[in-house]
């Protein structure tokens, strides 16, 4: 067995022994081992979990269109999650019948890959790692918004890593104002220079 894939089964180890709350799968990160840039984001959806990679979904086809727009494919990076289950909430409506929505990941739930997820680190080896979202921000950064660091780069002292943090993809679904799109297509130009200087 290989290094990603003792992490594969320690990874399924961890979600069928999890029963804290109702979870609907897992997956692992997709992309090359080694790879000069990692991206990291919050947790899979449906999607994901459906065809095993992250990114995949909605969210996925808008990270798609602007790594293209900066001259990357998918194939050159890897990307990954900062929990690596999805975490689910069931909603029961006034006729009973049942529906079930992503949710954020809880901080425990984040607690219980955090050594696999940088084992995963360790193994890719990134020139930069790039944050998408508040989750893997808090989870490799001091700050504790995406609004006060985003489109910068800030060194990593325990994984001695540059971190590029960024808006999530989804954020585009609920900002729909021209200013918003503006920064966050500013952030994905800024991300091409730091690549290219690094």
């Amino acid at each position: 067995m290989n290094a990603k894939e003792e992490l594969i089964e320690k990874i399924k180890k961890i979600c069928d022994g999890y029963d804290e709350t109702p979870t609907g799968g897992y997956i692992f990160g997709d992309g090359p081992i080694p790879c000069n840039i990692l991206f990291i984001g919050e947790a899979p959806g449906k999607t994901e979990v459906e065809q095993g990679k992250p990114f995949v979904g909605m969210a996925g086809k808008t990270f798609g269109s602007y790594l293209n727009s900066i001259g990357l494919q998918r194939d050159n990076i890897r990307i990954t999650n900062t929990c690596f289950l999805r975490p689910i909430k069931i909603n029961q409506g006034k006729n009973g019948r049942k529906t079930i929505s992503n949710r954020p990941p809880k901080t425990s739930e984040i607690e219980l890959f955090k050594d696999i997820l940088n084992r995963e680190i360790e193994l890719v080896n990134p020139k930069i790692i790039v944050t998408l979202g508040n989750t893997p921000l808090k989870r490799f950064t001091k700050f504790n918004s995406i609004g006060e660091c985003h489109g910068k780069i800030y060194f990593n002292e325990d994984l001695k890593k540059d971190i590029f943090p960024m808006y999530h993809p989804s954020a585009l679904t609920y900002n729909r104002n021209d200013s918003f799109k503006l920064m966050y297509e500013n952030d994905w130009k800024k991300l091409k220079n730091t690549l290219n200087s690094i």
